[in-house]
């Protein structure tokens, strides 16, 4: 994803938006002046967070209507699981972590209104929401709503597939005013999904004693080295492979280790660029299609997205 573009669309919407960004308006320019193609995601938060400011849509857009409609199904998918843990299941997650994610439902919730509010002011019809019931968040293992250890791991896949939904999204909502939007709740998505894996390794769980902040390949519980050969997701659930677009035919695989054509292991002599490393410098998206096919993994029939 070029970086570059994104700010030239939002200057598109908003001509003094360095202005708007100041202090960091020299920074930008001398950023932009080196041409360069970066992901959005491998930035750091600092420049990825100053992508704040809602612009004002004047005209309606099918495509983009239905772009953040994906989301927030997505939203809702999110917000049931913590609010269900929160309320219906109290005791399934210790006291220290409750804060935390408490925090996590209410932004989820937050992006659901700012998702209803944008869609609405655009001339559209917000997809209609989305219950507990309408899902099945029982693909990582079936004690989820009773072991604090699976229903982490859930968090982390839905958090996982909705910061790389958010991610392809962008791509249709370039040239759009929502861009800014959806940047934003994009990198709270990431944010959200490297808490969750600290959690997720802090508690030790046999397969994923090394699980990294981000998606990686799976590491080997006693040393941290790549498991090779690589075979699946760092989730080590092969059901879940859609989230992570793991097929040898999908050019946006999460353990990928070739970026344009150039193979990074090893890449310039440097044996410690291992295939670890190599997938995880870049985070990919995933089109709509897979997020379709991905999300349907936790919702029921008759609510499925097409």
């Amino acid at each position: 994803m070029n970086v570059s573009t994104i700010i030239k669309e939002l200057e598109k919407a908003d001509a003094e938006v360095y202005e708007r960004l100041s202090p960091r308006r020299f920074a930008l320019q001398r950023f932009f002046s080196f041409g360069k193609k970066v992901s959005l995601a491998a930035l750091p938060l600092s420049l990825g967070s100053i992508f704040q400011n809602t612009y004002a849509q004047t005209t309606s857009n099918a495509a983009t209507i239905d772009s953040l409609n994906l989301v927030l199904a997505l939203g809702y998918m999110q917000f049931q699981f913590y609010n269900n843990a929160l309320t219906v299941t109290p005791n399934l997650i210790p006291a220290a972590d409750k804060p935390v994610m408490t925090t996590l439902r209410d932004q989820e919730q937050a992006h659901i209104n700012i998702l209803i509010k944008t869609i609405t002011d655009l001339g559209g019809t917000p997809r209609t929401a989305l219950v507990y019931a309408n899902f099945d968040y029982t693909k990582v293992n079936a004690n989820v709503t009773t072991n604090y250890a699976t229903f982490l791991r859930t968090a982390v896949v839905l958090e996982d597939l909705s910061e790389r939904a958010y991610k392809g999204q962008l791509v249709s909502l370039m040239g759009t005013p929502v861009l800014a939007t959806a940047a934003r709740i994009q990198t709270i998505e990431a944010r959200h999904s490297a808490q969750l894996r600290l959690m997720v390794n802090k508690l030790q769980i046999a397969t994923l004693k090394n699980l990294r902040p981000w998606v990686s390949i799976r590491r080997n519980d006693a040393d941290g080295s790549d498991v090779q050969p690589i075979t699946g997701n760092d989730s080590m659930i092969s059901l879940l492979n859609p989230v992570y677009d793991i097929d040898a035919g999908l050019l946006n695989r999460e353990t990928k280790t070739t970026q344009a054509g150039i193979e990074l292991v090893g890449i310039g002599g440097n044996v410690n660029l291992t295939a670890g490393p190599a997938a995880e410098s870049f985070d990919e998206y995933l089109s709509t299609v897979a997020v379709k096919t991905a999300a349907n993994l936790f919702i029921k029939t008759g609510f499925q997205l097409t």
